[in-house]
């Protein structure tokens, strides 16, 4: 199994997001352990300007399925940018567990 990084774009449709929100998170968390990564992209006031992941699939035609069937992506909240092959080479938990 490989590592891609997928991004995606917000399309400013903030009522839209609130709406999908709970199948968006139900979604991701449904993806298990396959999701090495995942949070929002925000801008220098702090507001969601789009996403990154970091999904474990078979491949990139796999990744890129998964991606299109984010809840947000099919109700036309994010725009998926791009899915990018990635080598996870460290990663340190947050607030520095070791």
């Amino acid at each position: 199994m490989a590592h891609f990084l997928i991004e995606y774009r917000d399309l400013g449709d903030a009522a839209g997001r609130e709406e999908k929100r709970p199948d968006h998170i139900a979604y991701r968390k449904g993806l298990g352990s396959a999701i090495a990564l995942a949070g929002p992209l925000l801008d220098d006031a702090a507001q969601p300007v789009g996403s990154v992941v970091i999904l474990a699939a078979d491949g990139r035609d796999e990744a890129e399925a998964l991606a299109a069937r984010d809840p947000y992506v099919a109700g036309g909240v994010m725009e998926l940018v791009s899915v990018r092959p990635y080598r996870i080479a460290a990663m340190k938990p947050p607030g520095g567990a070791a």
